[in-house]
């Protein structure tokens, strides 16, 4: 899946208001994190097979390459579409459910610091919904290019320039199951991480510096 060059459908219709909207529209998020590592359902394992170079200034832009493989012993099935928008119902107000494989581009100054704030593939899918989902049986993997941003808050910026700049570059995949409510006004997006055991695979080192 080349993420690079599909313009992903990301928008969600909202129900029409049966008021004016006077305050403008409002959403809310709250994801939970796999905290019992005795329900992995699999196990995945996150590589970074390539990046367009090697030497980047924080704002750039790489394209990046990852495999997601399952390395456990039974399938795993994963969402395998750019296009949540697809996954919406014909009626907007309508609660729905879906899956989201979250794979995030991470940069790593020799294990002083890290974020993962260098960009993100988002794949979507749901089992009602034919093509948007992919089973990978064990030793199989999908394979992933989509376009980063290295994006450094002002603390990663003084800890660049004084001495501590990144130097290696992994990913990572998280996946996830996620219910919208969407109304006139307001949405909110309940997500749970559906737990895994999750290893990195190849790491590419960089050089990142600071314009």
């Amino acid at each position: 899946m080349d993420l690079s060059r599909v313009a992903a459908r990301v928008d969600l219709r909202r129900p029409p208001a049966t008021s004016p909207i006077t305050r403008g529209y409002h959403g809310a998020q709250d994801t939970l994190s796999c905290s019992d590592s005795t329900r992995n359902v699999g196990s995945l394992r996150t590589s970074l097979v390539s990046l367009d170079r090697t030497n980047y200034k924080v704002d750039d832009k790489p394209r990046f390459e990852v495999t997601v493989e399952n390395t456990g012993s039974e399938p795993i099935t994963v969402p395998f579409s750019p296009h949540l928008s697809d996954l919406q119902p014909d009626d907007p107000g309508q609660q729905f459910a879906y899956y989201e494989l979250q794979i995030a581009l991470w940069i790593d100054a020799g294990g002083l610091w890290s974020t993962n704030t260098a960009g993100s593939a988002i794949l979507y899918g749901a089992n009602e919904h034919g093509n948007t989902m992919l089973t990978l049986n064990p030793g199989e993997w999908i394979r992933v290019v989509a376009n980063g941003h290295f994006d450094l808050d002002k603390d990663l910026i003084k800890l660049t320039l004084s001495g501590y700049p990144a130097d290696q570059a992994y990913a990572q995949a998280s996946l996830f199951r996620e219910q919208t409510l969407i109304t006139a006004s307001q949405s909110a997006t309940a997500a749970r991480e559906v737990c895994m055991f999750k290893t990195q695979g190849r790491t590419i080192p960089i050089q990142l510096s600071v314009p």
